[in-house]
């Protein structure tokens, strides 16, 4: 039973992700964070600290094209948020999240990063 739910939470954040990514940004767009050396950098456990891990099943944490860590995550609600922080002052630069609600989806998006 708990192998079909991760199953289908991968498939949902899929393509949750998708829709979210499309009214968000353009393709094009590049969210910048920072150049400074990675070894300046917030440890890994620390961000994952700050981004709130324990409230959700974390599908993939990587770091961005832009310098950003990366966050696609499914929450306990049952919402599929994408953020990223700024890996040296862990500041939240962009959050995206889809609800996940019959009754009332939703879409919140919130940006505070230089963007290409």
């Amino acid at each position: 039973m708990k192998r079909g739910a991760l199953t289908c939470s991968w498939g949902l954040v899929a393509v949750c992700m998708t829709a979210g990514l499309a009214q968000a940004s353009a393709p094009a767009e590049k969210i910048i964070c920072t150049q400074a050396a990675r070894s300046g950098w917030l440890p890994e456990g620390k961000i994952r600290e700050i981004f709130g891990e324990k409230d959700f099943t974390v599908v993939k944490l990587k770091v961005s094209r832009g310098n950003c860590y990366e966050f696609y995550a499914v929450h306990r609600d049952g919402s599929v948020v994408e953020a990223y922080y700024n890996p040296l002052s862990g500041e939240n630069v962009r959050y995206n999240r889809v609800t996940i609600k019959a009754a009332e989806p939703g879409y919140e998006s919130r940006s505070s990063a230089p963007v290409r």
